[in-house]
């Protein structure tokens, strides 16, 4: 066998490889969990579970450790989503839900980081940790942006009562919708 022959089998197997490996990241979910604050109401915080991945992801796990107390006695890993999982999450798909209000219970929430770890019937598995001190940062830097015309301002004229009053009611609601959610 003559160098030329060797050296064309070795690029061919190479070019092989990398055709294998180009065409199972077309293919495969990856899954992307993070927390952010809602643009109207700055204390509330959000879970987003989305798959930014090209392909499917199925039978989708979700271990959270250390567990959050998202309220008082009730834990992330109790409610119905992270609990039961999801059957499966298509490329692009994205899936968000209320997690907490910061003014309650602020120290615990921001002192205390959680992992959620991610797994899909793949064996894919995905870690996120998190810390919502890093999310009170950002709305600090928001404030700056606000404050120096870095960004416009929406100016909302109620009183505080009225504001209270408004948050509480939206509040409610989305407990409501946790316990709709957990019931099922």
């Amino acid at each position: 066998m003559s160098a030329a022959t060797v050296t064309y089998a070795i690029l061919t197997w190479r070019l092989v490889s990398e055709t294998r490996r180009m065409r199972e990241s077309q293919t495969e979910p990856k899954i992307f969990v993070y927390i952010q604050t809602w643009k109207e109401w700055a204390n509330f915080v959000e879970l987003v579970i989305q798959n930014i991945g090209l392909g499917p992801a199925y039978e989708i796990e979700f271990k959270v450790n250390p567990d959050f107390e998202y309220r008082k006695e009730e834990f992330l890993s109790d409610l119905g989503l992270i609990k039961r999982g999801l059957s499966h999450l298509a490329p692009g798909q994205k899936i968000d839900f209320f997690l907490t209000d910061l003014l309650e219970k602020t120290e615990e929430k921001t002192e205390n980081s959680f992992e959620i770890k991610v797994i899909n019937k793949n064996g894919m598995e995905y870690s996120s940790l998190y810390k919502i001190a890093k999310n009170l940062e950002e709305i600090k830097r928001d404030i700056k942006h606000f404050s120096t015309g870095f960004h416009e301002l929406r100016v909302i004229t109620q009183m505080k009562e009225e504001f209270e009053k408004n948050r509480k009611n939206k509040l409610g609601e989305l407990k409501e919708e946790f316990k709709k959610e957990r019931q099922s």
